[in-house]
C-alpha cells in the first residue's frame, strides 16, 4: 500500500473528536466580541476634497497653468483604460474664456463623469442620509461637496444630473422614513403601557434632534437646487414638529388629570428636555411664519392650532402645580422629592417662556411668564408667614416646623432661579434666617 493511501485511511478510521467549548471562565476578557460587521468607513472622502477644489480652479480665470493644475488634479483618480490627457491651452493663447474652459473640460470630462461625481453622490449620501463621519482633517463640509457638485454638472451642461437626482431622491426617502417612523410610533420613545404619556427621559430631545437633522437636508436640497423635493421634505419637517407639540401637550395634560408618578414622570421628563422643546418650538414659530398664507378667518392652520394646544396644556399644569405646592407650604403632607420634582416643572416652565425669542412669539407666553412669577411670590410669602405661625405655635412642633424651613428654603431658590430677587425674596430670606437661629437655639 501506498504511503499516501495508508495515511488517507488511517484518516478514516480515527474518531472524530467532539469540539472544544470554552466554558466562560476559560474566555478571556480581552477576547474581541463581534457583535456585527465592522463599520464601513466614508467613502469618497479624497474625491469630495479635490472636487471642492476642481471647482475653484475652474469659476477662475482660465490660463494653461491653470489646466496644468487640473490635469494633475484629476490624475489619481484617471481610470487606467483612460488615456493620460494632454494640457490643450498651451496653443491657445488669447482665445476667449468660453473656449478655454471647454477646451479643458474635453479631455477631463470623462474623469469627472466616471470617477468624481458618483463618488460624490457616494460620499453625500454617507454624510447625509447615513450619517457618517471622519477624522480626517481639512475635509470639506456636506454643503461645500453638494455645491461643488452642481457646479460640475452645470459646468458639463447636465451630464452627470443622474448624480445630483441619486442624492435627492436618497435624502428624500430618507426624511419620509424618518418621520414617519416618529409620528407613528416605532421610535424606542412611543408610548407603551407601562408610559401612558409616551415621554421617556429622552423623547423630547429625540426629537428636537431629528428636527435638526431634517434642517440639514433642507440646507443640502437648497443648495442642489431640488425645489420639489424640498417641498416634500418641509412637509415632512412640519408633520414631526407638530406631533412633538401634541406629545408634550399629552403629557403635561396627563399629570393635571391624573396626578400619579407615571404621569408625573412624563411631565418631568418633557420639561427636563427645556431645551429640546424650544427647539421643536421654534420650529413650529418658523414653519407658522413661512407659511402665513395658509391662514384665513374660517380655519386655525394646523401648526398654530398645534402651539396653542402645547400652551394651553402648559397653563393647566400650572395651575395644578401651584395647587400642589401651595398645600405643601402650606404644611401639607407631601414627600420632599415629590415637592422638589413640582417646583422643577415650574422652573422649567419659566424658562421656557422666557427663553423662547422669537418674532411670532405668542401673546399668552408673557402672560403665563408674569403669572409663573406673580404665583411663585405670593407662595412664597405664605410659606414664610406659615413658618413663622408654626415657630410661636404653642406646643412647639420642631418636626413639621424643619420640614417647611426646607420647603421655604426651595421656594427661595426657585424665586432666584426665576430672576425674582424683590421684596419677597428678601423677606422670605430673613424668615428662613431667623427660623434657622430658633430651631438650633431650640435643640441646644
Amino acid at each position: 500500500m501506498w504511503p499516501m493511501k495508508r495515511k488517507e485511511q488511517e484518516t478514516r478510521n480515527r474518531a472524530v473528536q467532539p469540539p472544544r467549548v470554552l466554558l466562560p471562565s476559560a474566555v478571556s476578557e480581552k477576547m474581541p466580541m463581534r457583535s456585527g460587521r465592522a463599520p464601513v468607513p466614508l467613502r469618497g472622502a479624497k474625491e469630495a476634497r479635490d472636487a471642492v477644489t476642481l471647482a475653484r480652479l475652474l469659476r477662475g480665470t482660465i490660463t494653461p497653468l491653470r489646466g496644468d493644475e487640473v490635469l494633475a488634479l484629476l490624475e489619481p483618480h484617471r481610470p487606467r483604460l483612460v488615456p493620460k490627457p494632454v494640457n490643450p491651452l498651451a496653443a491657445m493663447l488669447g482665445q476667449p474664456q468660453g473656449r478655454l474652459l471647454e477646451a479643458l473640460l474635453r479631455p477631463t470630462a470623462p474623469i469627472i463623469l466616471d470617477v468624481l461625481l458618483p463618488r460624490l453622490r457616494d460620499h453625500l449620501i454617507d454624510r447625509v442620509v447615513h450619517n457618517k463621519g471622519t477624522a480626517e482633517d481639512g475635509l470639506p463640509g456636506a454643503l461645500e461637496v453638494a455645491t461643488a457638485l452642481r457646479a460640475l454638472v452645470a459646468l458639463l451642461r447636465g451630464a452627470g444630473r443622474g448624480a445630483v437626482l441619486s442624492v435627492v431622491s436618497a435624502i428624500e426617502a430618507d426624511a419620509r422614513a424618518d418621520a414617519d417612523r416618529l409620528v407613528r410610533g416605532e421610535a424606542s420613545a412611543a408610548g407603551t403601557e407601562d408610559d401612558p404619556a409616551g415621554a421617556t427621559a429622552g423623547a423630547m430631545d429625540s426629537l428636537a434632534h431629528a428636527l435638526l437633522r431634517f434642517e440639514a437636508r433642507r440646507l443640502m436640497l437648497e443648495t442642489l437646487g431640488a425645489t420639489v423635493a424640498l417641498r416634500d421634505v418641509v412637509y415632512q419637517s412640519r408633520r414631526l414638529t407638530r406631533h412633538a407639540l401634541r406629545r408634550a401637550a399629552e403629557a403635561m395634560d396627563g399629570f393635571g388629570a391624573d396626578r400619579g408618578i407615571k404621569a408625573l414622570h412624563a411631565s418631568l421628563a418633557t420639561l427636563a428636555s427645556v431645551d429640546g422643546l424650544l427647539v421643536v418650538a421654534l420650529r413650529n414659530l418658523d414653519d407658522q411664519e413661512e407659511h402665513r398664507e395658509e391662514a384665513n378667518a374660517f380655519v386655525e392652520p394646523a401648526d398654530r392650532k398645534a402651539m396653542n394646544d402645547c400652551l394651553s396644556a402648559a397653563w393647566r399644569l400650572s395651575d395644578t402645580l401651584f395647587d400642589l405646592v401651595g398645600k405643601a407650604a402650606n404644611g401639607g403632607d407631601l414627600d420632599e422629592l415629590l415637592f422638589e420634582a413640582l417646583l422643577r416643572q415650574l422652573r422649567s416652565l419659566h424658562q421656557f417662556c422666557t427663553d423662547l425669542d422669537h418674532a411670532g412669539r405668542p401673546a399668552v407666553l408673557d402672560t403665563l411668564e408674569r403669572r409663573l412669577a406673580e404665583r411663585s411670590r405670593a407662595l412664597a410669602g405664605m410659606a414664610g408667614e406659615r413658618l413663622v405661625g408654626i415657630l410661636l405655635a404653642r406646643p412647639a412642633d420642631p418636626a413639621k416646623a424643619r420640614r417647611l424651613l426646607a420647603r421655604g428654603q426651595s421656594l427661595a431658590q426657585l424665586l432666584y432661579d426665576m430672576g425674582q430677587d424683590g421684596d419677597e425674596l428678601e423677606a422670605l430670606a430673613l424668615r428662613l434666617v431667623v427660623a434657622r437661629d430658633a430651631l438650633n437655639h431650640a435643640a441646644a
